[in-house]
């Protein structure tokens, strides 16, 4: 592992099952006693932890703000579907993009604190 996000979140519970069985992460450590969990998907790793009151100043919903998690998949139907099935609020929709000779589709979603997850797809 190369990288790795820290997220605070308001209610760990429900964060946890958002990551799992809306975005289908794994879990790779999971400790109910301090309320964190390490996750896992298509190589990208995300800690959450329940804010404790810690940190630079008080946190305040939208969490997160001014910063997307840019996760690259070779699933985006699979991952919008479970999205979709929760009711999950899109940031923006899925949409087609060309940056040089790469195509891919991208959506963006909000998780239940309000960072925003950006999954990618590479076209042929």
């Amino acid at each position: 592992m190369s990288f790795a996000a820290h997220l605070a979140c308001s209610a760990f519970a429900r964060s946890l099952r958002f990551y799992t069985d809306v975005l289908g992460f794994a879990t790779l450590r999971f400790e109910p006693d301090l309320r964190l969990a390490e996750l896992e998907r298509d190589g990208a790793v995300i800690e959450l932890a329940e804010y404790q009151g810690e940190g630079l100043a008080p946190l305040e919903y939208p969490f997160g703000r001014g910063i997307t998690l840019i996760i690259w998949t070779p699933d985006a139907d699979a991952v919008i579907s479970g999205v979709e099935a929760y009711g999950a609020r899109l940031h923006r929709p899925m949409a087609e993009y060309k940056r040089d000779e790469d195509t891919f589709i991208a959506f963006e979603v909000a998780d239940p604190d309000g960072y925003i997850l950006r999954f990618c797809q590479a076209l042929p």
